[in-house]
């Protein structure tokens, strides 16, 4: 059988002013690892395809020809929730011109709606989890035919009886430890397509574990339960990395550092195994010590991304994050003292923020010396704590959320949580914070004399600096 597997266009998703396009479009370009990873294990007899629309910069009617050119047997979506209108749009009209193409839908929205993504008719299955084994099953039964019976032993598989009713299969066991997951298959896509504005090599990403235990209101992560693999595995992995060529390793974890003893072994795994490529991770404040630090930069760890969010106690502990301002100012020390690069978040517009917090926030950030830094202002994301809050205490009049999922509009914009004023002041000290931050003398030096023997990341910096000034000054 011929299958693609693909991600979904930009255009038309839903608006939001979370993080500015200029930093998520334009300061890197991570490869759809999700689909990677399902396409690992499907038999090599059926004849199997990636097409990465992001990095393509495909509309959605450029997306509709190629696979209608394709002609898929089975067609593949990952999608979020931010993508929800493109994928309705795409597989609408991929179920009216090829009929015979059975469309499958996952990824990060499903696994929050999976019967709701069903009822909107425009596909064959929902396959929400751990697709690495379902989707191999469900195209080995595919195979076989596509009756009802033979769908029912796919855990996890939403699907339609002869008679149009919605059925689903109980989901498998979820292991704690998922080294029986294959590595994602790299080879499926042009590694030279993905970069990251802060590096000169070539880069992937991988994940270590999944879920995160904690509970803050501002975030999606639905998976409470940590769930990560063995040092082995995860070493493993980096070395079929490297044999690709590939000089730098991304490790998507919602929270790395969860458990101290596997970040230590994972370290020691890889200095014994005298591997030599530079990494980085997204990680929490804590738990990091000395010893910790000193591993990680021995095995060739190089930054650390970390949700730091807001330096203000009171507001930290408004979000449930869990940690404390003397634990980020550890943190950065340690960094310091080890020559550890950081990307830090920053999240302003809480409720109870004060102005005069915001207006010392800049100042505080560069005491504790980030490499980098993003900006962002809180957001009412789908399933969040903070976004159900906002519907009990009447802010919001109805689930907004909850309409456009069954019925995707396009361009979706959910009505401000906070008074336009605000908000507009919020977006112009997120930009103003960003453009001050780059544009301080030191930080333009460093970085155009670490590119300067890089011509194409020396061009890729200057544009990033370009678009940050263009679309950042609030012209008067």
């Amino acid at each position: 059988m011929k299958i693609l597997l693909m991600n979904l266009p930009r255009e038309s998703e839903t608006k939001d002013y979370t993080t500015p396009n200029y930093l998520l479009e334009d300061f890197a370009a991570y490869p759809p690892l999700g689909l990677l990873a399902i396409a690992a294990d499907v038999n090599p007899k059926h004849s199997i395809k990636v097409l990465d629309v992001i990095v393509k910069n495909m509309s959605i009617e450029d997306t509709v020809r190629y696979i209608e050119d394709y002609k898929p047997d089975v067609l593949g979506l990952s999608v979020v929730t931010r993508r929800l209108y493109p994928m309705y749009t795409i597989s609408r009209r991929i179920r009216e011109a090829l009929p015979d193409t059975k469309i499958v839908a996952g990824g990060p929205h499903v696994n929050h709606w999976p019967e709701e993504t069903m009822q909107l008719g425009t596909l064959d299955y929902v396959l929400p989890g751990e697709g690495e084994r379902t989707f191999p099953l469900l195209i080995d039964t595919l195979e076989k035919g596509d009756e009802p019976q033979l769908l029912t032993n796919i855990p996890n598989l939403y699907y339609r009886s002869s008679d149009g009713q919605i059925h689903s299969n109980p989901p498998a066991e979820m292991p704690a430890i998922l080294d029986s997951l294959p590595f994602p298959n790299r080879q499926l896509i042009n590694l030279n397509d993905y970069y990251t504005a802060v590096r000169k090599a070539q880069m992937t990403t991988m994940y270590s574990s999944r879920g995160c235990p904690y509970h803050c209101i501002f975030c999606d992560v639905q998976e409470k339960r940590f769930r990560y693999r063995t040092a082995k595995s995860v070493v493993d992995e980096f070395e079929e990395i490297i044999r690709l060529g590939i000089k730098e390793i991304h490790i998507f974890d919602d929270t790395f550092n969860i458990r101290r003893q596997r970040v230590i072994d994972i370290c020691h795994e890889i200095l014994e195994r005298g591997l030599k490529i530079r990494w980085s991770t997204r990680v929490r404040v804590f738990p990091f010590d000395q010893e910790m630090m000193r591993l990680l930069r021995e095995a060739g760890c190089v930054r650390l991304h970390v949700g730091v969010e807001s330096l203000d106690p009171t507001i930290l502990k408004y979000m449930k994050k869990k940690q404390t301002v003397e634990q980020i100012r550890n943190l950065f020390k340690l960094c310091r003292e080890f020559g550890m690069e950081t990307l830090t978040y920053f999240i302003i517009g809480f409720p109870g923020e004060s102005r005069e917090y915001r207006e010392h926030m800049l100042e505080e950030i560069i005491k504790l010396g980030p490499t980098y830094v993003y900006f962002n202002i809180l957001y009412p994301l789908p399933k969040t704590q903070y976004y159900q809050s906002l519907l009990g205490n009447g802010t919001f009049k109805q689930d907004y959320w909850a309409d456009f999922i069954r019925n995707p509009k396009k361009d979706y914009e959910l009505p401000l949580p906070r008074a336009p004023e605000l908000q507009r002041e919020l977006e112009v000290m997120a930009d103003n914070c960003q453009r001050r931050f780059c544009y301080r003398p030191e930080f333009i030096l460093r970085e155009f004399t670490g590119s300067l023997f890089h011509p194409k990341l020396l061009l890729l910096k200057a544009k990033f600096a370009f678009l940050l000034l263009l679309k950042t000054w609030h012209w008067r």
